[in-house]
């Protein structure tokens, strides 16, 4: 019998041990799909097969659905807010180590623009750690590479691109982040449905995740971000999410796209 998508879902979520049901299942589908085209696959019996025997195509139909797409210093005055006002809070208001966490990371331009905000504040890096997460092993590779090009710069401040970006001579239209910020951030593949989180985090950054979830499972991420978060700890969302009822979650909405834990 041939496979309908909702059987070729939950044969693929067997297969790469994601949790498919958690994102907006009619974009799963439109991504399928998109993939399928592009690759001359004309039913999803046969797309199952190739997921199972080509580990090259496995590798792009994750890339593909998952989200992939981030750049630096992304909503200006986000990160100006974030500079300004809440990471000098979090180093006067905590005496110990600030734990940051990027969840997920994409290819590295959110972990890597809170290092370079922390580097231009002069704080040293003894004083805090960044931990940067994602599902998709390929892009956690990019964001170990410290490779970018134009579209991930565009909203970098010229005279951060002199300082921490180098044009490679093969490409003058690709740059290579410099060892002393790549050197702050960590990286690791965590599967952030299923996965469990460890605890203690000052800042949390889970930004343009959310939209791409349903609402059960954003409900169900917010309640786990927040439960690792320490009070008084920040979540900071994309400019497009918003948490409804934040006082459900012990959430005071600070700003734009701050949270606050009480």
């Amino acid at each position: 019998m041939t496979l309908d998508f909702t059987g070729f879902k939950d044969e693929a979520a067997k297969l790469l041990n994601v949790n498919l049901d958690g994102y907006k299942l009619k974009r799963v589908k439109r991504r399928t799909e998109s993939l399928m085209r592009r690759y001359d696959i004309d039913d999803y019996d046969q797309c199952l097969r190739k997921l199972k025997n080509d580990v090259e195509f496995r590798a792009a139909y994750l890339d593909h659905f998952t989200i992939n797409t981030s750049e630096f210093f992304r909503n200006p005055k986000s990160f100006s807010h974030l500079r300004e006002k809440i990471l000098p809070q979090l180093f006067a208001n905590f005496s110990e180590r600030i734990k940051i966490w990027s969840a997920p990371c994409s290819n590295g331009c959110e972990p890597y623009t809170i290092a370079i905000i922390l580097t231009e504040m002069g704080i040293d890096s003894s004083r805090y750690s960044i931990l940067a997460s994602d599902l998709d092993p390929e892009i956690l590779q990019v964001a170990k590479e410290g490779v970018y090009g134009t579209n991930s710069l565009k909203s970098v401040p010229s005279e951060i691109m002199e300082k921490y970006f180098t044009p490679l001579d093969q490409d003058k239209d690709k740059f290579q982040l410099s060892s002393e910020i790549m050197s702050k951030v960590k990286f690791e593949e965590k599967d952030l449905i299923n996965d469990r989180f460890s605890s203690g985090w000052h800042l949390i950054l889970s930004r343009n995740f959310f939209i791409y979830l349903t609402k059960e499972l954003k409900a169900q991420l917010t309640q786990k971000f927040v439960d690792v978060l320490k009070p008084e700890g920040y979540f900071f969302l994309g400019n497009t999410e918003f948490i409804f009822n934040p006082g459900k979650y012990n959430l005071d909405k600070t700003h734009f796209s701050f949270y606050q834990k009480g």
